[in-house]
């Protein structure tokens, strides 16, 4: 069956810092294109809407070329992003320069079956820009929070906060991913399973949270009740693991608009970030 999936997220120029030192790396929404390139039917069409500048773009050119449609905004200089991974918390990230909202007025959102936003930034788009998206498309829409739940006015260190009134996010949202930093950025709550509660009540269908190595966690609704499903990750150790809250993503949206279970595409999506996790760690042996 051909799929048309349309994902949404700004590419940023990351500077990473970890124990084994210092390098730039294309970032942001590239890691969603990168993995749902490699696990798509060659029929199936990507179509991308995200930034773009003259002097960075040959970081992003060969993945990118994958997508059939690009609905690009063109700016000076991309966003760049210090991801400090020296924390044994949780990253830190550190924004040097301007970020900008997406262009989106020009796309026909009926013509996808799903549409992954995924907000590198939290800029990506506003919340009334979803409620058109929403208007205008009964597509699936999976909302990866991330950036959203650290959005500054300000260059500079962007730190946990709660979402100003995340409801209304989520009255338009079909499934949800957070990390257990984001998830409690949603709500003034702490409980997982209430966060989830609250969600179903808005009428989002699927909450998952990702958990480094310990795995995830999905929460869906069957036969009116709620139920709740975790797989455990294999530990890869001294490895980068830069995308992958961006791979899970991927791989889970495109296994569900295929199969429609839940279970199944969380499986997926976990053996499929530890395939490249393993693709990263024998490329640095």
């Amino acid at each position: 069956m051909l799929m048309k999936i349309l994902i949404i997220g700004s590419s940023v120029v990351d500077k990473i810092l970890n124990k084994n030192g210092y390098r730039i790396s294309a970032g942001g929404i590239y890691h969603s294109v990168l993995k749902l390139s490699e696990i798509k039917n060659s029929d199936d069409v990507i179509s991308l809407c995200t930034l773009v500048d003259k002097n960075n773009f040959h970081l992003f050119e060969k993945i990118f070329e994958n997508c059939n449609e690009k609905f690009f905004t063109e700016v000076n200089e991309i966003p760049n992003v210090t991801l400090d991974e020296s924390n044994c918390c949780h990253r830190k990230e550190i924004y040097s320069n301007e970020v900008f909202s997406l262009k989106v007025d020009n796309i026909d959102f009926s013509s996808f079956d799903g549409i992954l936003i995924n907000m590198i930034t939290g800029y990506e788009i506003d919340v009334d820009t979803l409620k058109k998206i929403r208007n205008k498309t009964k597509s699936l829409i999976y909302f990866d929070v991330h950036t959203l739940s650290r959005k500054s006015d300000k260059p500079g260190l962007r730190e946990f906060q709660v979402i100003h009134n995340f409801e209304s996010w989520a009255l338009c949202l079909d499934i949800i991913q957070v990390n257990e930093f984001e998830l409690n950025s949603l709500f003034d709550i702490k409980d997982e399973f209430k966060v989830a509660e609250k969600l179903f009540s808005l009428g989002v269908k699927i909450l998952i949270v990702t958990k480094s190595e310990k795995g995830a966690t999905i929460y869906f609704k069957k036969n009116g009740e709620i139920n709740f499903y975790h797989k455990k990750a294999r530990k890869i150790i001294d490895v980068e693991t830069i995308g992958c809250g961006d791979y899970f993503g991927s791989s889970f949206f495109y296994k569900y608009l295929i199969t429609k279970d839940e279970i199944i595409s969380l499986n997926f999506a976990v053996n499929e970030v530890e395939k490249s996790l393993e693709r990263k760690l024998n490329a640095v042996k």
